[in-house]
């Protein structure tokens, strides 16, 4: 099948997974154990624990990473810690509400965590996108008050790609802090579609901490890690391992996999945005031959430094997106209709578009295209033709 999905999952790379397996087999000691066999797990663990801090840009300290099961479990740590925050403010009745502010176009892992917040009685602002897809940062600076506690805007969006301005972000959020007579609160982002491909430094970006998934980047499912610049008052409790802030028994194999698929990640970085830059550009060219077929946000153009050249969402107006995802399939060509991780079956993705105030019939229309390291403009090519065909087949 011609693989276009990699935005979505990663095809895992087998020597790192071998690698994994061969960890896990001869290092199964627990971490926390203090015999022989835990001090080598553990060694191991810690090991990983800088490989990866080191393939992070800007190489934080790597007593900032918190290893988790995913970039979800990672998003949820510093956003549910607000209830920690608020229960405790109103017993001392320091804060009467802490804020959230965040914005419509977050993962799932972001979005549905909010709005559990706001059911659950804090305040929770969503920032509305611009018509490119991408977060003023004045209105989210606009959106802080003196009760707020956390922002969170992700890097780069996973259905079209737009790359946010954290750094600007960042600032906008320290200039109506001040206003307040207070410090900046904490700020955090999805990050998972960025690691290895844009250039994210996160000391320097102003962040406080992101999220980062091990199979964007073609690590193991069920890995991930919370970058943090403080210790976080995590609302789980356990037995005390990674910081305090993901208890429970560390998985040193998905750890080392992790760790091993972000240095490759990394290293390759230049020549794989390159490729992708390539490949953006033969898709917009492609889909601009098709009659009727558009590129969203609007007037998308190849080389645009802001969207990530490995998301592309396309438009088939009179073809709904899941007809078209389907008959693809059919044709050997996968790609999806939105996020992977969206609670709404019947419209995976759409929330993203409308917010973007999309006309209709291009939303329900849309397909995501993304590419990877291993994309190649053959299939770029065999996928052109199969949309092409299969749109003049079933377009009303």
């Amino acid at each position: 099948m011609t693989y276009l999905d990699w935005a979505s999952t990663a095809p895992p790379a087998a020597g790192i997974l071998g690698e994994a397996a061969a960890v896990a087999s001869e290092l199964y000691g627990n971490p926390s154990s203090r015999h022989g066999l835990g001090a080598s797990a553990k060694a191991r663990l810690e090991e990983a624990r800088r490989r990866l801090a080191s393939a992070i840009p800007g190489s934080p300290e790597p007593s900032g990473i918190v290893f988790t099961s995913g970039g979800s479990e990672a998003d949820s740590i510093p956003l549910l810690a607000l209830l920690r925050s608020a229960l405790g403010a109103r017993r001392d009745g320091s804060i009467k509400r802490l804020r959230l502010v965040t914005t419509e176009i977050e993962h799932a892992a972001v979005y549905e965590q909010a709005h559990l917040l706001k059911s659950l009685g804090l305040d929770v602002v969503f920032v509305r996108p611009e018509a490119d897809g991408r977060i003023d940062p004045e209105k989210v600076g606009a959106a802080v008050d003196k009760d707020t506690a956390l922002v969170a805007v992700m890097a780069v969006n996973n259905e079209t790609g737009a790359v946010q301005e954290l750094k600007a972000i960042a600032g906008a959020i320290a200039r109506a802090s001040s206003a307040y007579g207070r410090g900046p609160p904490r700020f955090h982002s999805d990050a998972v579609q960025a690691l290895g491909k844009v250039e994210l430094d996160p000391i320097a970006s102003g962040l406080s901490s992101m999220a980062l998934s091990a199979h964007k980047v073609r690590g193991p499912r069920g890995a991930g890690a919370l970058w943090t610049s403080a210790p976080i008052e995590s609302l789980a409790l356990g037995g005390g391992q990674e910081r305090s802030m993901r208890p429970g028994t560390e998985s040193l194999q998905g750890a080392w996999a992790f760790a091993a698929a972000a240095e490759a990640a990394n290293s390759g970085f230049a020549g794989n945005m390159a490729k992708a830059r390539g490949l953006e550009a033969r898709l917009l060219a492609g889909i601009g031959t098709i009659p009727g077929a558009l590129a969203l946000p609007l007037g998308r153009q190849p080389g645009d430094p802001r969207y990530s050249p490995f998301i592309l969402s396309l438009a088939f107006p009179g073809l709904s997106g899941e007809v078209l995802a389907r008959a693809l399939s059919d044709l050997g060509v996968a790609v999806s209709t939105g996020s992977a991780c969206s609670s709404n079956a019947k419209k995976p993705g759409r929330r993203v578009l409308a917010a973007m105030s999309l006309p209709e019939d291009l939303t329900l229309s849309a397909i995501r295209v993304s590419t990877g390291s291993l994309s190649t403009e053959a299939e770029v090519d065999l996928f052109l033709e199969a949309a092409s065909r299969a749109y003049r087949k079933l377009k009303t």
